[in-house]
């Protein structure tokens, strides 16, 4: 028995192989808009069903941690094949209409075959990211618009079951590196 383990593990070794990530949690049923340069689609947990999906949360006048976020993103969409898709979804819908999300989208070069940006009824995304993610978000009504909405800077890896396989640091270069291999592996 021991020696199988050690068999084990050396295989790995060599092979610079690591299992799967495994499944984490079922996204919950949601109701969103996905916009892109090319317009606005319904998007649905049921269009996240057979692809791959790396996503992450942000927001357009943001002036803490986004505009590091989605260039890391951009990043992603460089290095990851194109038939992975990538989800930044909004945590200020009440700015962030079809239009401004749009906007965004063809500054930052959004490939609208794989880069979707997500907006939609406020308190249906709070859930989403709550609840589905198990990630923070807060808003501070009296703050200054760029900082009014506290939320985390961690990319989720979701499979083509729409299951969150695993979470990430989205200002990291080491955590995106991992995360872009436990794409692919899926």
């Amino acid at each position: 028995m021991l020696l199988s383990i050690v068999f084990c593990i050396a295989t790995l070794a060599v092979s610079g192989c690591s299992p799967s990530p495994q499944p984490r949690r079922e996204l919950p049923d949601f109701s969103l808009t996905g916009v892109t340069v090319d317009g606005v689609v319904p998007f649905d947990r049921a269009a996240l069903r057979g692809r791959v999906w790396v996503a992450d949360f942000i927001y357009t006048r943001c002036a803490g941690p986004c505009p590091l976020l989605t260039a890391s993103m951009a990043g992603l969409q460089k290095r990851l094949p194109r038939s992975i898709g990538l989800l930044s979804l909004t945590v200020d819908p009440e700015h962030d209409a079809p239009e401004v999300l749009a906007l965004y989208a063809q500054r930052v070069n959004a490939d609208p075959q794989r880069w979707f940006f997500l907006t939609g009824d406020k308190a249906e995304l709070v859930r989403l990211v709550r609840d589905g993610f198990l990630l923070p978000v807060a808003e501070d009504a009296a703050a200054a618009p760029g900082q009014r909405v506290t939320h985390s800077s961690k990319f989720v890896l979701i499979d083509a079951d729409a299951r969150a396989r695993g979470w990430y640091d989205g200002d990291d270069a080491a955590s995106l590196d991992r995360l872009a291999a436990d794409a692919r592996k899926l």
